[in-house]
Parts: C-alpha cells; structure tokens; sequence
C-alpha cells in the first residue's frame, strides 16, 4: 500500500488540530496527523507527506527544528513546510523563513488563507515531483534512464550482500535493430523501442526495476531472484517479444531479442559493476551463439590457460578508465570548438549564440536540479546544437531580411545536420539525441517525431528554451530584440504549447534571480556582433 500522503499536520492543541484537519479534509486532502514534534518527524520519514503543516510550539521538538532537521534530510528535504504559531511579529517570519519553512501564517486560522498556502505547496510538490521523474526516467519509452539503473543496482547489490538476499539481472538487446532504423526509418525504430517497453512493464514483477539501458539496450534489475528463476522470466520475455512485438511501419517484420542473465551469487561478482559486465557477457554470448535466445552466466567460461586478472585490479582499471572516458569527453568538446570556430568564420551570430544558449542551458539544467552529468550533457548539446548550419548556403543563413517558406524549410534541417555531423562521435551519443529534438514542441506540433510532453527529453525542452531566450533577446538585422520581460512573457503565451511550463517557470525565476548576470551576457554579446542590446 502507498505509505504517501497529502498533508501532514502537527499541532498539540486538539482544537486546533480539530479545525485544521477539518478544514484540509473537507477540502478533499487526506491528512495525518501528529500531537507532538517528535511523532511528527517521525511521521515525515515515514510517510513523506507532500506538505507539511506545523505548529511553531511543540513538546519533544519545537516546529523550527523539524524545519532545520527536514532540510537537512535528501529524502524529505524538498517536502513544503508551513509554519503557524500564535506569534505574530516580523521577526519571527523573518527567523522562520530564514530557517527553511516555505510559508508562515499565524492563528486564528483562516480557512482561505489555509487552503490558499496549501494549494501552493501542492502545485509545487506536483512540480518538483514530475521534474525528479524526469531527471531518472528515459524520455521515449517512460522506462527509468541508464544512472538511474545503476544506482539501483548498487543499493540492491548491498542489499543482498547485508541480508543474503538474491539478486539477478537480465541485460535484453533487440536483434539487427540497426537494420530496423536503415531499412524503416527512425520513427518505425522509436515505435519498436515504445513496444518493447510496454513489453518489458507487463512482464515485470512489482518488486522490479525496468530501465533502458542504453539505444536499443534494457535492463531488469530483479530482486529475490536465483538464477534459474530469472533465467525463466527472460525466457518469457523472448518469447513475448518475439510473438507480440507488432509494429505497423515494420510491414511484418519480426523482431526478436538476445538476453544474458547474471545472479549476485555468482563468486565472479564483486561488485554491481562486476554484475552488470557478467550479464553484458552473458548477453554478447547469446549474440554471438545466433540470437533469438537467452544465455545465463553459467554458460560464460573463461579460457582454459588464460591468464586471470586479479578482481582489486580490474576494479582499479576500471575506475581509471572511468576517469579516462571523462577526460576523453573533455578532449572531444575542446577539438569540438573547431566546429565552432567554422561557424564564427560563416555566421559571428551563430557562434555567439551556440555560447549563450549553452551557458542558458547549463543554469536552467542546474536550477532544476539535475544530475552533474545531465547538466553537463544538455550544455554540451547547446554549444553543438547548431552545428549543422555549416551545410547552410550563406545567402539562406546570412539573410538580411526574413526569410521565405523554402528558406525556412533549409534552415529546419539544421537539427538533423548537426546530428548527422556528430554520428560517428559515439561518446556524444546522449547530445545527439538531445539536439535531434529540439524542436519538438510540448503540445505535439514539433518535428522530427512529433512527441509531446514527457516524450521529449528533458535535455531537448531545456535546449529549446534556452535557444528561444537567446534569439528573442539578441537584435537581428530583419527584426529587433524583446527586452527579458517581454521575452519572458512571449514564452509564458506559449507555455503548455511550445515550451514545457515547469521549464518556462524555472526560465522566469532565473531572470528574477540572476538578472544581472544575463543582462551582462545580452550586453556582451550586442558589443561582440556590433547590435543594440535589450535587457530590460
């Protein structure tokens, strides 16, 4: 059963309790409640209510420590805390607030008031929340992403190593998929990807955890599982892809799926990285033995004779060559530049601009709280996202005035260019997919494929954001800039529609708290290109 609630209230007063549970029940809210501040901590861990209404004066813990202490806490920290107290003064708002509480408001209590502070904090806790699902889930299939995966596997690695629980994974890859996309096209392969995942949910038990692991790569991350029981499960899933995987643009073609399952109690595996890799062995060995099958990690022997690493050594390699792969990346991004400096050579405007939207993208990405590494990811796909205007005949992309229907079609390849260039850079494999989309539009209307909402990566909402900031507050010889506000308001029209809301709203926050620092950047720019600047 779902442990989550609405609302939690603390308060010892039992009138008052009595009038606030009735106001937020009858309000439709499922509250629970607690008399002192210690049940109510504990109560907030327990159940991670969405808001959290709070007395100022408690026996056992006052209200400002509960705030200070949830703050403190990752699982519950973004929990919204309203304090009441019969304590009317500035100062003690001020001290409040200053403590972490998100809203104050003093007894008697109001029931507009009430209900008005906890709609806020129920529309905010919505917000975090689909942003915090976003942020770990794979924006085509509404699987859980590859990082997300991996820290599964290590919490329930550890898991199994503190209390003799089994583990097992099953590493799936669909056959020829590259054909698929060749022969049917990327959307055909995008819909192939969508079936296998519906797929994947049913087969899956309550206790799993489904991911795509990377292209046309799943992984299930199956808890209390021997071998021989996943072993079984993966067999099914064959079988299922095999009979059920029916997509309309693949004309009959079937497709089909390779699956290497490993267990946790295998004495080879040290480690989650160790499990992954002997599932992933387990899998290349089904690939290489003809497909259409399921390979255990029973069946990967190591040669007769051959020369075994030591595991503290492999672990330490491949610590190294994680490192390595970053550095790798570093490398790529700085010879990158050369692109940029093509572009620069061609259009002065473009270049500037892949450098703004980049900076925008990276504030946004950490404003909303992403992971080091997807913010990361999503700046770089910012600096590269307009590449591919190198292929842009000069009289198109130079244009002083605006540009005609066709024109406009030339410039809208430009996504598909830029990929096109990055192909064969498979360590910007996550970028590119970025850039492919974005222009798709929230409501639907975008292009290539057409996906809305939750479809488009988040990397790609973020980039069209960002690029859109840039272009309206940059003045252009056929047209003038709009100063921030006006840029801000013009997105917030099409807010629901061309761009995400949660990321129009992240958008308008940063301009209100990092308001010098983008009007410095517009300025910058406007002296670099010679153009008149509009910040205000």
């Amino acid at each position: 059963m779902d442990q989550t609630c609405d609302i939690l209230i603390i308060e010892d007063n039992a009138t008052s309790l009595a009038i606030l549970r009735g106001i937020l029940e009858r309000a439709g809210y499922t509250c629970i409640v607690a008399v002192d501040g210690c049940e109510g901590w504990n109560q907030i861990i327990e159940r991670q209510p969405r808001v959290v209404v709070c007395d100022w004066n408690l026996p056992g813990m006052d209200g400002l420590e509960i705030c200070r202490k949830l703050r403190e806490t990752p699982e519950v920290a973004d929990t919204f805390f309203v304090m009441i107290t019969g304590r009317d003064n500035e100062a003690d708002r001020v001290h409040s607030l200053e403590q972490g509480a998100d809203d104050y408001f003093t007894k008697p209590i109001d029931r507009s008031t009430l209900l008005a502070r906890v709609r806020v904090g129920m529309r905010i806790s919505g917000s975090k929340e689909e942003l915090r699902r976003a942020a770990i889930t794979d924006g085509m299939t509404g699987l859980f992403n590859h990082d997300y995966l991996n820290d599964v596997i290590e919490k329930e690695l550890k898991r199994s190593r503190r209390y003799g629980h089994r583990l097992s994974l099953i590493m799936l890859d669909l056959d020829f998929f590259k054909a698929v996309n060749d022969t049917y096209g990327h959307l055909a392969g995008n819909d192939t990807l969508i079936e296998a995942s519906r797929i994947l949910r049913e087969a899956m038990r309550d206790f799993d955890t489904v991911g795509r692991y990377g292209g046309e790569e799943f992984l299930i991350i199956a808890p209390e599982t021997s071998l021989d029981d996943a072993v079984a499960i993966a067999e099914r899933i064959r079988l299922g892809i095999a009979d059920t995987l029916h997509v309309e643009a693949l004309r009959g073609h079937v497709v089909t799926a390779s699956l290497g399952v490993a267990s946790a109690e295998d004495i080879r595996v040290r480690s989650a990285a160790g499990l992954v890799d002997l599932a992933d062995r387990a899998l290349y060995k089904a690939k290489h033995s003809g497909r259409n099958r399921v390979c255990s990690a029973r069946e990967v022997v190591e040669e007769d004779g051959a020369i075994q690493v030591e595991n503290k050594e492999v672990e330490s390699l491949r610590k190294r060559v994680a490192v390595l792969s970053v550095q790798a990346k570093d490398v790529y991004m700085q010879s990158i530049s050369s692109l940029l400096q093509a572009l620069e050579e061609k259009d002065a405007y473009t270049a500037r601009h892949s450098e703004n939207v980049a900076a925008y993208c990276h504030m946004i990405a950490t404003h909303l709280g992403l992971s080091v590494p997807l913010v990361s990811t999503i700046r770089n796909a910012g600096l590269l996202h307009d590449v591919g205007k190198v292929g842009i005949p000069d009289r198109v992309l130079l244009k002083p005035s605006r540009l005609t229907f066709t024109e406009q079609n030339v410039i809208s390849q430009v996504p598909s260019i830029s990929v096109r260039i990055l192909d064969h850079l498979r360590i910007l494999e996550s970028e590119m997919h970025i850039i492919r989309h974005q222009r798709e539009y929230f409501d639907g209307t975008g292009y290539p494929d057409q996906l809305a909402a939750e479809q488009i990566p988040i990397g790609s909402r973020i980039l069209l954001a960002a690029n859109a900031l840039d272009a309206m507050t940059t003045d252009r010889v056929y047209r003038p800039c709009r100063s921030l506000a006006i840029a801000i308001a013009e997105m917030r029209e099409l807010s629901g529609v061309q761009f995400d809301p949660k990321i129009v709203d992240c958008v308008g926050q940063l301009v209100h708290e990092q308001q010098s620092e983008i009007e410095e950047r517009i300025r910058t720019t406007s002296e670099s290109l010679n153009l008149s600047a509009c910040v205000l």
